[in-house]
Order: C-alpha cells, then sequence, then structure tokens
C-alpha cells in the first residue's frame, strides 16, 4: 500500500514489468504505424534504421546526447552523462529488501527539450539505487524499446540491460541536489504537440522530458478510443485517461481514484469521473506531465486485474487506429492536473 499510494498505483505495470528483464520490442520502421513484425532476440529499437549513427557502441557525447541516443541502432551500448532524474514512473523493492527495480526518465540539462525513459532492473548496478527525482547521474547502457506486450509503456525508446548476454545497465550517481535540481518543464502549446504527434521517436520534440501545456484547456472527451482497454473477456469499458483541447491524450494513471484487490483505495483528481458524471472541466493554467509514447496490448485474460491484464497479446497498437503507439501526457500527480469542475446545471 505503501508504494502504491506514493506512485499512484504502480501495481498498474507490475505484472508486466515483472515479466522481463530488460525490455524488447518489435523492430519497426520509423514511424508510428509501421508493419507487423516477428519481434526480435535482442534490446530492440523502434526506430533502429537508415540514420543510425556511424558511432555505434561510443560515447553518445555530451552535445545533444539523448537525441544521437534516438538514432542508434538497436542494442548499441552508449552512455549518457550529467543527465537527471526528472520524474520515476514506477518502482519496486526486491524481496531481499535491498534490490531496487525501477523506470523512470532522466533530462540533459544542456538539452533540455530531450528526455529518455531508463529502465533498470534489481541487479543493475547498483543495485541498491533508488532513483530520485534531482539526482545527477551517468547511465551506462543499451538502447532499445520496452517489450511490445508490455500495457501502456510498449515500444517507448529506452536504455535498458542487455540481459541476453549478461550485460548490466551501470549508473554512477554524481550529485543528489533534490527534486529542485531537476530541469524546469519545458512550456508548450497545443500547436507543440500536435507537431510531435505526426513525427517517429528518433524526431519527436519534449519526447520523454517534462513540459507544461499552456491553459486554458478543456476536457473534451473523457473516453477517447486510443484509451480504450481491449480484453477478450468483456466489452472494454475502461479508459486509460481522456482528451484536452487539440486532441492531445492525458494518461491518468498517476491522478484517478481507485479501489485495489487488497482492500486499500486511493483518492486522486479524478477528472473523467467528474466528466462522465456531467461536469464541465476545465484546466485554466493548463497541465503538467512527462511527454511520452502509449500504446496498448489486448487483454488475454483481464477479469482478475481490471487495470494491468495480467497476461497481454504480445503485440501492441492503438485502439481505434493503426498505429503502433502514440503520445500522451502522463501527469505525475494532482499537482501535476490542476483542474476545475463545473457541477452540471
Amino acid at each position: 500500500m505503501e508504494l502504491r499510494t506514493k506512485l499512484g498505483a504502480a501495481a498498474l505495470l507490475a505484472a508486466a514489468a515483472m515479466a522481463t528483464a530488460a525490455g524488447c520490442g518489435g523492430r519497426d520502421d520509423e514511424n508510428p504505424t509501421p508493419t507487423p513484425d516477428a519481434g526480435c532476440t535482442g534490446v530492440c529499437s523502434t526506430d533502429a534504421g537508415s540514420d543510425a549513427g556511424s558511432d555505434a557502441g561510443t560515447d553518445a557525447g555530451t552535445a545533444g546526447q539523448i537525441a544521437a541516443t534516438r538514432k542508434l541502432p538497436f542494442n548499441t551500448k552508449t552512455t549518457l552523462r550529467d543527465v537527471v532524474v526528472t520524474d520515476v514512473d514506477y518502482e519496486k523493492l526486491g524481496n531481499d529488501g535491498k534490490q531496487w527495480r525501477s523506470f523512470f526518465w532522466v533530462t540533459d540539462p544542456a538539452f533540455p527539450k530531450e528526455g529518455l525513459y531508463i529502465s533498470k532492473f534489481y541487479d543493475d548496478v547498483p543495485d541498491t539505487y533508488r532513483p530520485q527525482p534531482g539526482n545527477k547521474i551517468d547511465i551506462e547502457g543499451f538502447f532499445g524499446t520496452e517489450p511490445n506486450f508490455q500495457p501502456f509503456s510498449g515500444r517507448r525508446h529506452h536504455l535498458a540491460n542487455d540481459y541476453r548476454n549478461g550485460l548490466k545497465l551501470t549508473i554512477t550517481v554524481k550529485s543528489d541536489a533534490g527534486v529542485d535540481a531537476r530541469p524546469a518543464a519545458n512550456e508548450v502549446t497545443v500547436a507543440d504537440l500536435q507537431a510531435s504527434l505526426d513525427a517517429p521517436q528518433n524526431a519527436a520534440s519534449y519526447l520523454g522530458t517534462r513540459v507544461h501545456l499552456a491553459g486554458p484547456l478543456t476536457l473534451t472527451n473523457p473516453q477517447p478510443t486510443q484509451f480504450q482497454r481491449l480484453d477478450n473477456e468483456d466489452a472494454g469499458t475502461l479508459y486509460y485517461g481522456f482528451e484536452v483541447t487539440g486532441g492531445i491524450l492525458v494518461y491518468h494513471d498517476k491522478t484517478r481514484s481507485r479501489t485495489f484487490s487488497d482492500g486499500g483505495t486511493f483518492e486522486g483528481c479524478d477528472y473523467q469521473k467528474a466528466a462522465l458524471d456531467g461536469g464541465a472541466v476545465t484546466f485554466p493554467n493548463g497541465i503538467s506531465g512527462v511527454w511520452d509514447t502509449y500504446t496498448f496490448a489486448p487483454c488475454t485474460n483481464g477479469s482478475s486485474d481490471i487495470t494491468g491484464c495480467g497476461n497481454n497479446l504480445s503485440d501492441s497498437g492503438v485502439p481505434g487506429t493503426d498505429q503502433r503507439y502514440t503520445y500522451t501526457i502522463i501527469p505525475q500527480g494532482c499537482a501535476d492536473l490542476p483542474g476545475e469542475v463545473a457541477a452540471p446545471e
């Protein structure tokens, strides 16, 4: 319950996250709607294409290093230097009470529009490292994507270990100045994010970084098709977020209210529910969060876990579209989502 409350129901990712040690997605063409593929056998990149740099296997450098990393061939070893942890997506303490499994984002302060997802397994080095926003770190790992079958974050660019070859992700902590040391959120407009939506991961602006989408904004659709849960056992009546002005999706994992199977609860700022109840929802001061990918692999048996399925089909996509992934704002808590609700007349 402690971690769930802190992270806004981190259990949503637990089943899929524990199913793989490093992450291996299908190798696709350089666009969000490639033809289906047969998967891969290593750490894979959604955008491993002809634009891959000639410096594969070398340090990515300090100038635009995250942008350069996103263009590397999959399974390329690279190092990010002096990047800062901005947000923690999910974490779990191992059974030994010492090792941490973590998914988190980093940003390069020298290039604050560049961010990347990091997938740390329990025994990656140091195994006891628990990322905190504001940590300045170096990371040596292998470029690829989250597994295709992983709900919500599948196909997302990341650095991870290469567990098939016994090679670990290595993190060096250089300073811990606290959350105030992380780069400020990038100020963006609806037009900025709409332009980003049309680009592949190796070219999309602001991807993997904290953004602040300027207001005023209106919740325009509480149940967009792209967020629909696809389930073999029911009609798919759950939607994992909502849409605001300009067609921008907001994934509300960490802000919606819910009750857990163990009886615990999380009281959030559930604007989807408010809109479905007839309220008019606005965000006068805009919305903050991480701008990153979204996809969903249909549930093979969802009755036991209404949020994370437990078992998913091997491939993912964006419901109602022919896209393999799209982009969404991911608020990290209700402080990122300061909305107002006008009661129905």
